[in-house]
């Protein structure tokens, strides 16, 4: 079974084999196997940037409005950073939403309430299809890692080994930016 959830879960105490967790990761006994890394964009909808214009530049943000992503361990909703060459910035963004699951977020941008930041692996389909736009390609936000981990032990069962090698393939053939 796999399930897709956007909280971070308990593998020894739920009783789940493994999970994929992105961004830098926490002390932990478990395994920790290195996937690759995301690369992030910043988008918004067609209708947004109709009615809003395009930002050219990161300082544009102050002009616009953002849908901010929390979670349990990060809130740093309001700034959307940016890195271009070795430069790094964050720059506050207005927004009246802010929502901890995904699809909402990228529901919420698809309908015109703001900007976003994704893994351009979550959205490139909308992309491709138009349905999502991406803003500021030269200032894109830095690319984060992606981890597999599991629970320590001696025998990793063929089910969760053969998981782990398919979604390494998977990440890495998605993996545009470099590690």
């Amino acid at each position: 079974m796999i399930g897709v959830n956007d909280r971070q879960v308990d593998l020894v105490l739920e009783g789940v084999d493994c999970v994929i967790r992105t961004g830098q990761l926490n002390d932990s006994t478990l395994v920790a196997r290195p996937l690759g890394r995301f690369r992030w964009v910043t988008c918004a909808s067609a209708a947004y940037l109709g009615a809003n214009g395009t930002a050219q530049t990161p300082e544009d943000l102050l002009h616009h409005r953002a849908i901010h992503y929390f979670s349990a361990h990060e809130r740093g909703v309001g700034k959307m950073r940016f890195v271009s060459g070795t430069e790094n910035i964050s720059v506050p963004v207005s927004g009246a939403v802010a929502v901890n699951e995904t699809g909402l977020y990228i529901k919420m941008c698809r309908e015109g309430f703001g900007l976003v930041q994704l893994a351009e692996n979550v959205v490139s389909e909308h992309l491709q299809e138009g349905r999502l736009i991406e803003v500021l390609a030269d200032w894109q936000p830095a690319s984060v890692p992606v981890t597999l981990l599991y629970p320590h032990q001696r025998f990793l069962s063929p089910a969760v080994r053969a998981f782990a090698d398919w979604i390494a393939e998977l990440v890495r053939d998605g993996d545009s930016a470099q590690p």
